[in-house]
């Protein structure tokens, strides 16, 4: 590079550092971003992105990434100092949801009535309900009908010497096929008692009783310490891992469904349709996110790299390296 050059490449130099110093970094910042912000305004998603695109970008980064070693083993590190600190916590439950938010959510599960309802109806018309309440009372019979012994003269001696007896060893072999009767006839009974118990269980399960119940939890909650929970709590190394191994399995295989990248897709659609004409700006502030906001955030974080980077020399290396390629061509 000639000396004439190499005083302009030196001056030029000088002059890009500058803009990074204390006194013009901001200035700069606010000044790209505005004029970033301006042009933003007029660039429309639909322009730079489409389903397509993010779908493939979660195809590249997402759909088949697994944890490293190191991530499995900080995230397992992490769960022990969370724990610990726990242990040693004196916060109650309490002070980390207030009894405002604690009420609200209540509320909001409370008044979904119908499908409250429609899952107790469920579960009561279910054949499987009847089934599992006639084995336990059929299993009460039978040891009732054990205690009672040979010799009482209950209705459940009778039915002991008789099991005994005929099931037992005249009839040997259809012992099954009797208990799948008596549970048969138990169940098809039952059937229409529980059928009833449905309106108890509205009942029992009213917004009322429901609120009051919310109550009596947070009264628990309210006093209840952070310590007391992490105490109950007893999982080793092992058993962490083996927690976070199965977490990312399952979490894997969700992805890796069908179902899923058909709402995935439905999800992305619908973005696109409902926002793909706005600009990426009008995008921005739906959210939030105003351009003084962004000013000041990039300010926050872009700050201390830059120091840094000015101390260590990388900011002028990089600045050397790009203008040299210009002025080494002159």
């Amino acid at each position: 590079m000639k000396a004439e050059i190499k005083k302009i490449y030196d001056a030029h130099v000088a002059f890009e550092l500058q803009q990074f110093d204390k006194k013009h970094l901001k200035a700069n910042i606010k000044e790209e971003i505005s004029a970033a912000w301006k042009w933003l305004d007029t660039v429309k998603l639909n322009e730079v992105g489409s389903v397509e695109n993010v779908i493939a970008f979660q195809e590249r980064n997402i759909k088949n990434r697994k944890l490293t070693k190191h991530q499995k083993e900080y995230l397992v590190d992490l769960s022990e100092s969370v724990h610990e600190l726990a242990l040693k916590s004196k916060h109650t439950v309490a002070d980390f949801l207030d009894k405002e938010s604690f009420d609200e959510i209540a509320e909001k599960i409370i008044e979904q009535r119908e499908i409250r309802e429609k899952i107790i109806a469920d579960i009561v018309r279910n054949p499987f309900y009847g089934e599992m309440i006639a084995d336990t009372l059929y299993d009460g019979i039978k040891s009732f009908a054990a205690q009672s012994g040979p010799s009482n003269e209950t209705v459940g001696g009778s039915l002991f010497n008789i099991g005994k007896g005929l099931i037992g060893a005249a009839l040997s072999g259809v012992s099954d096929s009797i208990d799948r009767n008596i549970k048969r006839f138990i169940a098809d009974n039952l059937q229409k008692s529980i059928a009833k118990s449905e309106q108890m269980l509205k009942d029992k399960l009213s917004d009322a009783k429901l609120k009051k119940m919310a109550d009596n939890i947070w009264d628990k909650l309210e006093e209840t310490k952070v310590k007391t929970i992490a105490k109950g709590v007893k999982l080793s190394k092992k058993d962490r891992a083996a927690i976070l191994a199965s977490a990312e399995k399952a979490t894997h295989a969700a992805i890796q469904t069908e179902v899923v990248a058909e709402l995935n897709e439905h999800i992305l659609n619908h973005f696109f349709e409902h926002s793909g004409e706005k600009t990426i700006v009008q995008i921005l502030e739906d959210n939030d996110i105003t351009e003084k906001v962004v000013i000041k955030e990039s300010e926050e974080f872009l700050t201390p790299f830059v120091e840094k980077g000015l101390k260590d020399g990388y900011i002028k290396e990089r600045i050397e390296a790009r203008l040299s390629k210009f002025y080494s061509t002159l």
